[in-house]
C-alpha cells in the first residue's frame, strides 16, 4: 500500500491509497470510495485482497479520501455532488485511468453515480454498498449533532477508555483498527474527518435523483445490502436497482456496515471481479 497526494486548483490536496499488483494485469482497475465520514483506509483489506490475485487475476486498486476526510484537505467551499465527484476525477486523471470498476459505501455511492452521470464511459462495473440511487439532503439536526459531538482526545489511552465505556473492545482489536478512524497530530488524537465537514455538507448537498446515471454503467451491478436493522436499503430502493439486472447479496449479520471483511463479502467480491474485464 502506497500513499499519494494530488494538488487541486482549489488550493487543497486530495489523498489516495494505491495497491499495485506484483505481476502485470490486463484487468480494469478498481476505484474505492468511502462513506460520508469514513476514509480510504477502511478499504485496506479489499486493496490487499484484489491486488494480490490470490483468487484470480490481480487488479490495480485505488482508494480515495474525499475532501475533508482522511488525509485529504478541507477547502473552504465546494461540497455539492459535482464537487465531490471531482475528487474522483482528479485522481483518475492523475493516474491516467480512463475506465474502472468502482466500489462505494453509503453516500460514497452518490459520489460515484454523480461521476458516472458526468463521465458516461468511465464506470464499467459498480459494487454498491448499502445505499440508494437517490441522494437525500443532509438534515439540519444530523449535521448539528455531529458537529456538537466532535471530540479530540489527549492520548490513545484516553480514546481507548472512552470507546470501551460504550462497548466491549479488546486492546488488541483497538490497536489494529485505531488508525483507520483516528489520527494523531501534535500529540492530540483527532477523528479522520474535519469538524467543519458536516455543516459544509448540509449547505452543499441537495436532494438529487441519481438513478438515471445507472444507465451509464456498462458492466454488472453488485448490490450489498445489510440483513439487520440499520441497513439503508429498503425494497423500493432495491426495485430501482433491479431495473438494471444486478446481483444482490444480503450480507448476514450486517446493518449498514456491509463492507467489513466478512467471508461472505470477500467471496462475493472475488467472484464478481474474477469475471469479465
Amino acid at each position: 500500500m502506497q500513499s499519494y497526494f494530488v494538488k487541486r486548483s482549489e488550493g487543497f490536496q486530495t489523498h489516495y491509497l494505491e495497491w499495485k499488483p506484483e505481476t502485470p494485469s490486463n484487468k480494469l482497475p478498481v476505484i474505492c470510495i468511502h462513506g460520508t465520514f469514513s476514509n480510504a483506509r477502511t478499504y485496506k483489506w479489499i486493496g490487499e485482497e484484489l491486488s494480490s490475485g490470490r483468487n484470480g487475476s490481480p487488479r490495480h486498486v485505488v482508494a480515495i479520501d474525499t475532501r475533508g476526510c482522511g488525509e485529504s484537505g478541507m477547502p473552504k467551499n465546494g461540497f455539492t455532488l459535482e464537487h465531490m465527484s471531482t475528487d474522483i476525477d482528479a485522481v483518475m486523471k492523475h493516474l491516467g485511468i480512463n475506465k474502472a470498476h468502482f466500489i462505494a459505501h453509503s453516500r460514497g455511492v452518490s459520489y460515484v453515480l454523480k461521476y458516472a452521470s458526468l463521465h458516461p464511459n468511465s464506470v464499467h462495473g459498480f459494487v454498491v454498498g448499502d445505499f440508494q440511487a437517490h441522494h437525500p439532503k443532509v438534515k439540519d439536526e444530523w449535521a448539528k449533532k455531529l458537529t456538537d459531538s466532535y471530540e479530540t482526545y489527549e492520548s490513545w489511552d484516553h480514546l481507548y477508555t472512552i470507546l470501551t465505556a460504550a462497548k466491549e473492545l479488546s486492546r488488541e482489536e483497538f490497536e489494529v483498527r485505531k488508525d483507520d478512524f483516528y489520527i494523531e497530530k501534535d500529540g492530540v488524537i483527532y477523528k479522520r474527518f474535519a469538524k467543519e465537514l458536516p455543516m459544509c455538507l448540509l449547505h452543499g448537498l441537495e436532494d438529487y435523483d441519481l438513478s438515471p446515471a445507472l444507465d451509464n454503467i456498462e458492466g454488472q451491478l453488485l448490490i450489498l445490502k445489510g440483513a439487520e436493522n440499520g441497513s439503508l436499503l429498503n425494497d423500493d430502493h432495491l426495485r430501482e436497482y433491479q431495473k438494471h439486472n444486478p446481483k444482490i447479496i444480503i450480507v448476514d449479520q450486517a446493518g449498514h456496515d456491509v463492507l467489513e471483511p466478512r467471508e461472505q463479502v470477500k467471496d462475493a467480491l472475488i467472484k464478481y471481479f474474477d469475471q469479465g474485464l
